[in-house]
């Protein structure tokens, strides 16, 4: 188990941060160490993979109001709060991941655009400044 701080370092998520994903519904709250609710957070492996992937899907231009769709049940894979009809929350799971999909590959294809003509201008230049450095050399011999 890991405190908020650990689970911050760990995730690259900071600490505020998930205690405001926690507050708007983002992260189900965690363990308390103690069962107390005054006691201190304590995360799981599994609380960590979550943690990053939600913040991946945030990263990568998800809207808080997406990804607090896409976390209601929880966790499916924990088994402990499987919602009543499992198929239709596994079916709007992946309806929001086909769609996340499709806007992650229209932005890595503009990349690789944006990619190929900085490599090209770049190569450019290299040429252009040898260019310039044969003809320094040919003046001063």
């Amino acid at each position: 188990m890991y405190s908020i701080g650990e689970a911050a370092r760990i995730t690259g998520v900071s600490a505020y941060t998930l205690r405001y994903y926690e507050q708007i519904g983002l992260l189900p709250s965690p363990q308390r160490q103690g069962g107390k609710p005054e006691g201190v957070r304590q995360y799981s492996d599994q609380d960590l993979r979550f943690i990053q992937f939600i913040y991946g899907l945030k990263q990568t231009g998800m809207k808080l109001e997406d990804i607090a769709a896409f976390a209601e049940d929880g966790c499916l894979l924990s088994g402990e709060r499987l919602p009543h009809d499992i198929e239709d929350t596994l079916h709007k799971r992946m309806d929001m991941l086909d769609r996340h999909l499709t806007r992650l590959n229209a932005q890595i294809e503009q990349l690789e655009s944006v990619r190929t003509i900085a490599v090209e201008k770049r190569k450019m230049y290299a040429s252009i400044l040898l260019t310039q450095e044969k003809k320094a050399m040919n003046h001063r011999g």
